[in-house]
C-alpha cells in the first residue's frame, strides 16, 4: 500500500510541492501553508504549451495575416538579426523583449521586419565581393513598406513606455541606413519623452530601455554638429549604489561615468583648441573634473570589491569593454583641459592594460569568428581607436591599430571599422614621421622620424571628418576622392593651426609638416573613411 503523501505532485504551491502534500493553490499564497504558519513560496509560472516553443521558428503560425515575405523577414530577425545587434551587452532586449512585444504591437512587428530586411540587405553587400567597400545598402521596398507602417502605427500608441521601445527600434533602422543626423534626432526625441512621462518609473523601461537610451546618449558628442546636439545626462543619471552585487550594475556606472567625461572634454574643447585656448579653467568645470575622477575611482574600487566578493575569474569581452571605458574615463576627465597632448604618455600602463585585456578577452570567447556582423552598440573600435590615437608608445598603438582590423564588427553603432582605421591610421603616420601599408606594418624604408614618442607639435590633438565626400589633388595633379578630414595640431611656437586632408583609396604623395626641417614626402595610401 502506498504511502500517504508519497504521490508525485505536479501542481501547487513550492512549499506544498517540496513536503509531496497537496496545494489548495489559494493566491496569491496557499491557505495551507498560512494556516499552518509555514512560508508560501509561490507558483512556478506556468509552463508553455509546446506550439510556443516553436512560434518564432514560424512566424505565420503566431500571425496568420502576414504574407510569407514578411514571415521570412521575421525568421531571419529571431535567428541572425536579433543575436547579432546587442554585440557584448546584454541580449535580451532584442532576442526576448522586442520579439514579445511585436507579438500584438503591430508598430513593433512592422519595425522589427524593416529592421531584418536592412540587415540582410547589409550582410549581402558585405559578402559580396564587388559590395566589400560599396558602403551602405541600399534601401529596399520591404523595408521602406514596413518602416513607413511603423510611423503610422506609432502615432495612435499612447503607451509612453511602448513609444519609447519604438523609438529604439527606429533609431537601429536609422544607424543601419547611417544616418546619423536622423538617428541622433531620434535619440533626442527618446531621452525626452524618458524625462517627461511616466515611463521612466515603469520597472521594465528602467531595467531594458534606460540603458540603451544611456548608451545612446554618447553618439551626440561624436557626431553631434553642435551643442545643441548633445543630450541632458541627468535623464539617464545611473544612482551610485552602496555595493555592485552585478555586473550590469556595474556596467550602467561606468557607462553613465563614460558619458559625463564625454561631455566635461566637449567643454574643455574651447581651452584646449579653440577660442579659449590659454585662458584660465572656470573653477565650475575644476569641480566637476574633480568630482568625475572621484567618481571613477569610487567605481574601480566597487569593482574591484564585486569580483573579490563573488570571486570572478571569469575573462569576457563585456568585461574587457567595461574596464576600457572606466581607463577612458578616468585619462579624458584628467586631460579634459590640458594644452599639450604629453600628458598621456603618462599612461602607458593604462593603454597597456587596455590592449592585454581585450585580445586575452577576445581570444577566450573566439570573438574574432563570431563578431562578423554589423552591431547596435559600441563595442571595440572605439576603445582601440582611443589607444592608437592618444597612446604615442609605437608598439602599442600599432598592436591597438591591428586590433581593429582584426576584432572590431565591420559597424558598430555610427562607427565604420575601415573610416576609423583609417582615420587613426593617417594620425599614426603624421605623428611618426612614418608610412603603413593595409595592414597597419610599418613600410621599410620610409620612417619614422620619432621612433619614440613624438614631440608636442607633431601630434593631432583633435579631429573632423566631413562625412561627405572630399576632393583632393594628387602629387601628380589628379584628383582623388574620399571624406576630408580636418586635423588640430599646434606649431612650435604653440599656436592651434588646422591641416586639412583627404582620405582616399588612391595613392597620393601628401608632404608631412615642416617643424623646421626639410619637408619629408611620404607615400601614402589609405582607406575611404565613408562613401
Amino acid at each position: 500500500m502506498a504511502r500517504k503523501g508519497s504521490s508525485k505532485v505536479k501542481t501547487g504551491c513550492l512549499t506544498c510541492k517540496v513536503r509531496r502534500v497537496k496545494c489548495d493553490e489559494a493566491k496569491p499564497n496557499c491557505l495551507r501553508c498560512s494556516s499552518a504558519g509555514r512560508v508560501c513560496y509561490g507558483y512556478l509560472p506556468p509552463a508553455p504549451p509546446a506550439s510556443d516553443q516553436l512560434r518564432l521558428l514560424k512566424p505565420q503560425s503566431l500571425f496568420p495575416s502576414i504574407d510569407r515575405q514578411q514571415s521570412r523577414a521575421l525568421q531571419f530577425f529571431c535567428e541572425m538579426v536579433s543575436p547579432n545587434l546587442p554585440g557584448a551587452t546584454d541580449p535580451y532586449f532584442w532576442t526576448h523583449l522586442v520579439i514579445q512585444f511585436s507579438r500584438y504591437e503591430p508598430a513593433v512587428r512592422h519595425s522589427i521586419t524593416a529592421i531584418s530586411s536592412l540587415y540582410e540587405d547589409i550582410i549581402r553587400v558585405q559578402d559580396s565581393p564587388f559590395g566589400a567597400r560599396a558602403g551602405r545598402a541600399q534601401n529596399n521596398a520591404l523595408t521602406l513598406r514596413h518602416y513607413n507602417a511603423a510611423i503610422k502605427e506609432l502615432k495612435g500608441i499612447q503607451n509612453p513606455g511602448l513609444v519609447l521601445l519604438v523609438c529604439l527600434l527606429f533609431i537601429c533602422i536609422e544607424i543601419l541606413q547611417n544616418n546619423r543626423e536622423t538617428a541622433l534626432r531620434h535619440c533626442s526625441h527618446g531621452i525626452a519623452i524618458l524625462a517627461n512621462s511616466e515611463s521612466a518609473s515603469l520597472k521594465w523601461v528602467r531595467q531594458y530601455l534606460t540603458p540603451l537610451f544611456r548608451r545612446l546618449s554618447a553618439l551626440p558628442f561624436f557626431f553631434g554638429s553642435s551643442e545643441a546636439d548633445v543630450i541632458d545626462l541627468s535623464i539617464s543619471r545611473y544612482p551610485v549604489p552602496p555595493l555592485f552585487y552585478s555586473q550590469s550594475e556595474a556596467a550602467n556606472m561606468v557607462e553613465d561615468i563614460l558619458n559625463q567625461a564625454m561631455l566635461l572634454i566637449r567643454h574643455g574643447y574651447s581651452f584646449r583648441v579653440g577660442e579659449n585656448h590659454g585662458e584660465p579653467i572656470p573653477p565650475e568645470l575644476l569641480m566637476e573634473q574633480e568630482r568625475i575622477l572621484s567618481l571613477a575611482n569610487q567605481w574601480y574600487d566597487m569593482f574591484t570589491d564585486l569580483e573579490a566578493r563573488y570571486k570572478v575569474q571569469e575573462i569576457s569581452v563585456a568585461r574587457a569593454l567595461m574596464l576600457a571605458r572606466y581607463r577612458i574615463s578616468l585619462l579624458w576627465a584628467t586631460e579634459a583641459f590640458a594644452r599639450t597632448e604629453m600628458g598621456y604618455d603618462g599612461y602607458e600602463d593604462e593603454f597597456r592594460k587596455m590592449v592585454e585585456d581585450t585580445v586575452e578577452a577576445a581570444a577566450t570567447e573566439n570573438w574574432a569568428s563570431l563578431k562578423t556582423r554589423p552591431v547596435f552598440e559600441m563595442g571595440f573600435i572605439t576603445p582601440l581607436f582611443f589607444c592608437a590615437h592618444r597612446c604615442r608608445k609605437l608598439d602599442l598603438r600599432l598592436k591597438a591599430l591591428e586590433l581593429i582590423k582584426v576584432l572590431a564588427a565591420p559597424r558598430e553603432s555610427l562607427w565604420d571599422k575601415d573610416g576609423m582605421y583609417a582615420l587613426v591610421r593617417r594620425i599614426v603616420e603624421i605623428e611618426h614621421g612614418m608610412v603603413l601599408d593595409n595592414n597597419g606594418r610599418p613600410c621599410l624604408g620610409v620612417g619614422p622620424i620619432y621612433p619614440d614618442l613624438p614631440p608636442d607639435e607633431a601630434r593631432v590633438r583633435h579631429f573632423g571628418v566631413e562625412f561627405a565626400s572630399g576632393h583632393q589633388d594628387t602629387f601628380f595633379g589628379h584628383g582623388a576622392r574620399g571624406s576630408r578630414i580636418v586635423l588640430f595640431m599646434r606649431s612650435p611656437s604653440g599656436k592651434i593651426y588646422l591641416r586639412s586632408e583627404v582620405l582616399t583609396d588612391e595613392p597620393a604623395h601628401i608632404p608631412t609638416v615642416s617643424e623646421g626641417r626639410a619637408e619629408r614626402t611620404l607615400f601614402v595610401v589609405a582607406y575611404k573613411a565613408n562613401p
